[in-house]
This record gives structure tokens, C-alpha cells and sequence, in this order.
């Protein structure tokens, strides 16, 4: 394997030569590469180094594990960059990355703290080597397969990153395999990644409730072609009794845009919107809040300090995170809902400001850069357009 040598974060890395793994297009594609590396997720990582910081600093120390390493630049970017006293395990099953790894550890003089594996991410995870107080699930594709045992693996206190790059069945393109996957149903919307991230949460909060585990998310957001989560744990059944009770449905009309919100089991749920149509529904999936505003602000606290290369597109997209965290679920977008309304979209600006000066929540949302969030009801929307 020819390789090169570049430098992320704070942290160097022996990599896949990246000119020798490329589409026909001429975008290096990872798959391609004998060991995973993808340079456009860089932006991702930066993040969760600071969030990984954040759980650090409250914890005092940390005990991290990256089952799903490739060449290992999540574990050793932990390993390098968190400061405190933080232990690492870097893991996978591939013979040729874990060699690249034990490279990388070396490269950065990390062998005193990283602990590089050569397992099956779920053996790993349940072989009874202790808690872990973050587990960072990076698959290339669906996470299922490995929620259960990460659960199983974390730490009381502890926190599960997870990342998705199967958007396409999530956000309701393939619907089937969301069904399979996931257990839940998706819909084909103007907001349909954020009923995929919903999705995906409602997933890891059920099965770790089999673990008498609670997951609250604290940030989630999605980029280019990935979900990306972080929930904190809470051990107990009590605990994770009231968040699946915040498990539910969104029933959508193509008709007129109405939504409705149920939270609970499948019966019950409406059919017949008030203009007539019938509903479609999505679920079961999480109707929460996605982001703890309080632990956004600290994450891009620590961003700032770190100044990294990316750093201001990070901070745009964490400032919009914390901005739409107290929204209610399904953002709406000004395109759809001027075309509803017979007008002009007017500018968003001007529209948050309208819908705040009569009282409803309004922010603008990380998931669109057309989208709006709000509680005000889309017959309420329709007038302000109008008047607008």
C-alpha cells in the first residue's frame, strides 16, 4: 500500500496515498483505499475533539474507545489533543490498518496511552475490558450493527458519538431499509434529514434501554453526506423509561403542510388532516430536543481556543445548533411555504424577527439554508406570508 503523511488537528498521520484512490470523476473516494481515511470528515472530527473535551473536563479523566479506527485518526486525535488524563483504545479488524495504526501511535508518541486492537468492533466491545466513558461509533454506513454492543460497553456517566452515512434510507429514499435497519418508518420530506437524525436517536434510545440505559442527545447536526449524534448516558430504568416516553410520531400532509406531533405508540394516530388529505407518518422516533444549548456553547468555547483550519465553518454550524435548540420538532422551508401561501418568500431575516414580535419561537436551522424553525401552525405561517 503506497502511503502519504499529512497532519490533522494538532495530530500527524500516516495515511492511503489519497491521488492513487479516486473516482473516475477525480474525488478520492475512501471505500476505494485498502484502509479507511476520509479527509472531508475533518470538520467532524474537530468537533468531537472539543466535545470529548468538554465530557473530559467534567469527568476529570477519560477512557475512550474508537472500535471502527481505520487508520486511527479519531483515537489518536483524542489521544493527542484532549488535555487531561485521558487512555485510549484503537481498534480494527482489518490486519492492514491495525499495522498503520501501531505506525500512527508510534509517529505521535502515543504508546503509553493508546491501546491499538486487532478485533471485531462487538468482540471488543464485550469482551469485559472495562467501561468506557466515550464510545465513537465512525462506520462506513449504518451504525446498527454495533449500537448494542457500545451501549453494553459504556460507562455510567459516559457519552456514545455515533455517525451515519446511510442518509439516503434514513431520510426516506429507501424506506425499506430504514424499516430493517432502524425499526422505524421515514418520510420523504422538506425536513426529511432531520426526521433521519430523529430517527437514528430513537434507535440508540431504544436499544439502550435494554442495557437500562438513557440517551440524551446533546448535539447532533447534518453534514455533507453524513448524520452525525452525540447522547449522554444515564444509567437506570426510570431514566430510561422517560426518555423513550419523548419516542413518538410525525404525521405530515402533502396537501397543505400541516404536522402532528404524537408521542407514544402507533395507535391513535391521526389519518385525516383538517383540509381533507391524508396523513403521512413517520416513526417511531425521538421528539426531544436534539441539542443541549449549554453544552454547544461549550463545545464551540473549546473550537475557538483550538483554532483550527476549519474552525469558522465549524463555529457557523454550532452557533445555528445552539440557536434552534429550544425549537420544536420540523423545521419549515420559506420556498415551500411561499408557494402554500401564493407570494414571494420573503427574507428570513425579516421573517424570525416577524414571528418573534408575536410570540412564537422562531430561529433560523443548521439543516437548510431556506429553513426556519418554529411553533407557530402552518395557517398562522400562511397569513404572515401573505401580509409579508
Amino acid at each position: 500500500m503506497s502511503t502519504q503523511f499529512i497532519t490533522e488537528g494538532w495530530t500527524k498521520l500516516e495515511v492511503p496515498e489519497l491521488a492513487r484512490f479516486r473516482t473516475r470523476a477525480g474525488d478520492y473516494a475512501p471505500s476505494l483505499a485498502p484502509v479507511f481515511y476520509n479527509p472531508h470528515m475533518e470538520l467532524c472530527r474537530d468537533i468531537s475533539v472539543s466535545a470529548v473535551q468538554v465530557l473530559a473536563d467534567e469527568l476529570g479523566s477519560i477512557r475512550f474507545c474508537d472500535p471502527l479506527a481505520g487508520v486511527g485518526v479519531r483515537g489518536l486525535r483524542y489521544a493527542k489533543e484532549v488535555k487531561g488524563n485521558v487512555t485510549v483504545v484503537v481498534n480494527d479488524r482489518s490486519r492492514e490498518a491495525f499495522e498503520l495504526i501501531k505506525r500512527n501511535v508510534e509517529l505521535n508518541g502515543l504508546t503509553s496511552i493508546v491501546d491499538a486492537r486487532n478485533e471485531d468492533a462487538n468482540v471488543l466491545l464485550l469482551g469485559g475490558r472495562g467501561k468506557f466513558d466515550f464510545v465513537d461509533l465512525d462506520p462506513f454506513g449504518s451504525p446498527a450493527p454495533f449500537v448494542d454492543a457500545a451501549c453494553a460497553a459504556l460507562a455510567r456517566r459516559g457519552m456514545l458519538a455515533v455517525t451515519a452515512t446511510d442518509t439516503a434510507p434514513l431520510s426516506g429514499t429507501h424506506a425499506r431499509a430504514c424499516l430493517r435497519r432502524y425499526g422505524a418508518k421515514p418520510l420523504k420530506t422538506e425536513y426529511c434529514h432531520e426526521l433521519g437524525i430523529r430517527i437514528l436517536i430513537g434507535f440508540a434510545q431504544r436499544v439502550a434501554g435494554k442495557h437500562e440505559l438513557a440517551l440524551a442527545p446533546v448535539l447532533a447536526h447534518a453534514t455533507r453526506h453524513y448524520f452525525r449524534v452525540y447522547m449522554r448516558a444515564r444509567r437506570g430504568a426510570r431514566r430510561a423509561d422517560e426518555l423513550l416516553a419523548q419516542q413518538g410520531y410525525v404525521s405530515h400532509c402533502n396537501a397543505c403542510g400541516r404536522r402532528r406531533f404524537t408521542q407514544g405508540m402507533a395507535t391513535g394516530l391521526p389519518s385525516s388532516c383538517e383540509c381533507g388529505s391524508r396523513f403521512a407518518h413517520a416513526g417511531p422516533l425521538w421528539l426531544g430536543r436534539l441539542m443541549d444549548r449549554t453544552i454547544v456553547h461549550k463545545v464551540a468555547g473549546d473550537l475557538v481556543e483550538r483554532n483550527f483550519k476549519l474552525g469558522q465553518q465549524e463555529l457557523v454550524l454550532l452557533n445555528r445548533c445552539a440557536e434552534e435548540a429550544d425549537g420544536p420538532p420540523a423545521f419549515y422551508d420559506v420556498h415551500e411555504v411561499a408557494r402554500r401561501a401564493g407570494v414571494s418568500p420573503p427574507k428570513i431575516v425579516e421573517l424570525i424577527a416577524k414571528l418573534r414580535e408575536v410570540s412564537y419561537f422562531a430561529s433560523r436551522t443548521h439543516f437548510s439554508g431556506t429553513g426556519f424553525r418554529t411553533d407557530a401552525p402552518i395557517d398562522e405561517l400562511v397569513k404572515i406570508f401573505k401580509c409579508a
